[in-house]
C-alpha cells in the first residue's frame, strides 16, 4: 500500500496532482482554473473568518515553505497540497507552533514521533515537513482498514491526529473484516469517544473523538482549497469522501 495516494486518482471532482498557474484563466487543457477556484470556495463549508484567514496565510506564509512540502512529496509520493494540509490545520504553517502537550513545529510532530522518523530538531521546518511526511506515510502502509482508498485516507488521517493504537482498538469493536471498515465506522466510533477513554484530553466539553473527526474534514476542505489555488483537473482527482 506504500503507494496508496496515487491510486486516489478519478475519486473526486475537486483535487488533482497537476497543477498550473492559479493566475491565468485556463491551464493547456482548457480547464478554468479561476472558476474552479470560486467553485470549491463556495462549496467549502469552513466558514469567512476561516476562509479568510486561510487565503491570507497561503499569499503571505505558505511561498517560504512550499519548496518543503514539495521536496517531502517527491520523498514520500504523498501530493504535496495534501502535506500543506495537514501542516495548516495542525499549525497554520508556523514552525513555533506549540501544543499543550508539547507536541510542535509545522506538523506537530510529538517527540516519540521526532525519534521514530530521524527529526532532531522539531522546530526546523523542513525536518518537521519531512518527519510528518514520513510518520503519515508509515502509517499508511501498515494501515490494515479502508474498504476504498478513501476511507484508507481518512483512517490513516484519524491515526495521525489521535494516535495509531486508538484507531485499531476503534476497529476491533467493529464487526468487519479489517478490509471491509469503513471511514463512517470509525467515524460512528469516534463519536462517542471522550479524551479519558484514549488517554488524551477533551477541550472545553469538545470531546477528543469529535476532534478526530473533525480534522479529517478540515483537512479535506484545505486540501481541496489548495489543489484548486494550484489549479486542478476535474478528471485527476484525490480527496476523502
Amino acid at each position: 500500500m506504500g503507494n496508496i495516494f496515487k491510486v486516489f486518482l478519478s475519486l473526486s471532482a475537486l483535487t488533482v496532482l497537476s497543477s498550473c498557474d492559479v493566475f491565468l484563466a485556463q491551464n493547456d487543457d482548457g480547464f478554468e482554473c479561476e472558476s474552479n477556484l470560486e467553485k470549491v470556495y463556495e462549496k467549502t463549508s469552513l466558514n469567512n473568518f476561516e476562509q479568510t484567514k486561510f487565503k491570507d496565510l497561503l499569499a503571505n506564509r505558505f511561498p517560504k515553505y512550499r519548496e518543503m512540502f514539495e521536496q517531502a512529496s517527491t520523498q514520500t509520493t504523498i501530493d504535496s497540497d495534501l502535506l500543506a494540509a495537514i501542516s495548516f490545520q495542525e499549525s497554520q504553517w508556523d514552525p513555533r507552533a506549540k501544543s499543550n502537550m508539547g507536541v510542535r513545529g509545522m506538523m506537530m510532530v510529538t517527540l516519540e514521533t521526532a525519534a521514530i522518523v530521524g527529526v532532531e530538531k522539531r522546530l526546523n521546518p523542513e525536518q518537521n515537513i519531512n518527519g510528518g511526511a514520513k510518520y503519515l506515510a508509515m502509517l499508511q502502509d501498515r494501515n490494515i482498514y479502508g474498504k476504498t482508498t478513501a476511507d484508507q485516507l481518512s483512517i490513516s488521517l484519524a491515526k495521525y491526529n489521535i494516535g495509531p493504537t486508538n484507531i485499531i482498538n476503534i476497529a476491533k469493536e467493529i464487526d468487519k473484516a479489517p478490509e471491509e471498515i469503513t471511514w463512517p465506522d470509525i467515524e460512528n466510533k469516534l463519536e462517542n469517544i471522550t479524551g479519558e477513554d484514549v488517554n488524551l484530553i477533551d477541550v472545553n466539553g469538545y470531546s477528543r473523538g469529535q476532534q478526530a473527526i473533525d480534522y479529517v474534514h478540515r483537512v479535506s476542505s484545505y486540501y481541496k482549497l489548495l489543489a484548486a489555488h494550484s489549479c486542478t483537473h476535474p478528471k485527476d482527482q484525490l480527496t476523502f469522501f
